[in-house]
């Protein structure tokens, strides 16, 4: 026996103690069960695969308020994925601003996109569209579906 050899085994290194070691160092990820201390492979874990979103085609809701009851009009169909089209020209100031509030606030919760349709047209008409997150609906269909073009 080596020098090295000898001083390798009075300090506790000897090759019986590398062997026992060499576990330790496996590569495959370990870990203590029940707080003891004896440590097992990990448990291999299955993944399934993401759902896949079935294709939906939403429809375009037209509806005209007038008071702030009607507001589940807009609020049911839009939260079903639906776009929904308002008319508030008939409501006064104070419930149109409401229900202007009201949409926004869908749209904020539930990722969605509100338009005036009526901005930049020459009428006295009032009408906004709601649109959800995934719905692929341009701007002239919700006006067309509002009697605006």
């Amino acid at each position: 026996m080596s020098f090295i050899d000898k001083t390798k085994d009075f300090f506790g290194l000897g090759p019986a103690e590398l062997e026992a070691d060499d576990a330790y160092y496996n590569d495959e990820p370990r870990y203590a069960t029940n707080g003891s201390s004896a440590y097992e492979p990990r448990p291999s874990r299955s993944y399934e695969p993401a759902p896949v979103e079935h294709e939906f085609a939403p429809t375009i809701v037209a509806i005209s308020l007038t008071s702030f009851n009607d507001a589940a009009k807009v609020g049911e169909p839009f939260r079903e994925g639906d776009a929904v089209v308002f008319e508030l020209t008939d409501a006064d100031r104070t419930n149109a601003k409401r229900f202007v509030d009201f949409a926004a606030g869908l749209c904020f919760g539930l990722e969605g996109r509100m338009l005036n349709l009526t901005k930049g047209m020459n009428t006295d008409r009032k009408v906004f569209a709601i649109v959800p997150k995934r719905a692929d609906i341009n701007t002239s269909e919700l006006e067309r579906a509002a009697g605006l073009r």
